[in-house]
C-alpha cells in the first residue's frame, strides 16, 4: 500500500468527481459553476477522512485473497469499493447525527449514489496510477 499514491488518487478523485457531479446536478436555477465551487467543499473532507481509510481497509482485505484470475480480482475490487462508497455515506450520515432519520430521507438515496460514484472514480484512478507507477518502476 502506497499512501502517497492514495493521496494523489484522492486529489484527482476530488477534481473528477466535482466535474461529474456538477454536470449531473446543474439545472436552470444553479449552473455548473455553482456546483463546481460547492462540491469540493463537501467532497474533499469526505474523501480524505472516510474514503482513504476505507480504501486502505478494502485494499488490505482484497489483497488477502489470492486471485488467479485478474478479471475476477478487478470485479471484486470494484464491487468492494462500491460497497465502501455506500457504507461511507452512511457513516457520514451517522456522524452528522441523522440517527433514525436516515431511513426517511429521500435525499439519502441520491447522496449515497454520489458516494458510490466517488468510490468508483477513486478505484479507477487508483488502479490507473498503480499500473502507471508499476510500469515506471520496471523501466528504472
Amino acid at each position: 500500500m502506497n499512501l502517497g499514491r492514495k493521496l494523489l488518487t484522492s486529489l484527482l478523485t476530488i477534481i473528477i468527481f466535482t466535474i461529474a457531479a456538477s454536470l449531473l446536478s446543474m439545472s436552470e436555477t444553479y449552473g455548473f459553476g455553482f456546483y463546481f465551487a460547492v462540491y469540493p467543499i463537501y467532497a474533499a473532507p469526505l474523501i480524505f477522512l472516510i474514503g482513504v481509510p476505507l480504501s486502505v481497509l478494502v485494499d488490505f482485505l482484497v489483497n488477502k485473497i489470492r486471485f488467479t484470475n485478474h478479471v475476477l480480482y478487478l470485479i471484486v475490487k470494484l464491487l468492494s469499493y462500491a460497497c465502501a462508497g455506500f457504507v461511507g455515506m452512511y457513516i457520514f450520515y451517522l456522524v452528522m447525527g441523522a440517527g433514525e432519520d436516515i431511513l426517511r430521507y429521500r435525499e439519502t438515496i441520491i447522496l449515497t449514489l454520489f458516494g458510490i460514484l466517488a468510490a468508483m472514480i477513486f478505484v479507477l484512478i487508483d488502479l490507473g496510477l498503480e499500473a502507471l507507477f508499476r510500469a515506471r518502476k520496471k523501466q528504472l
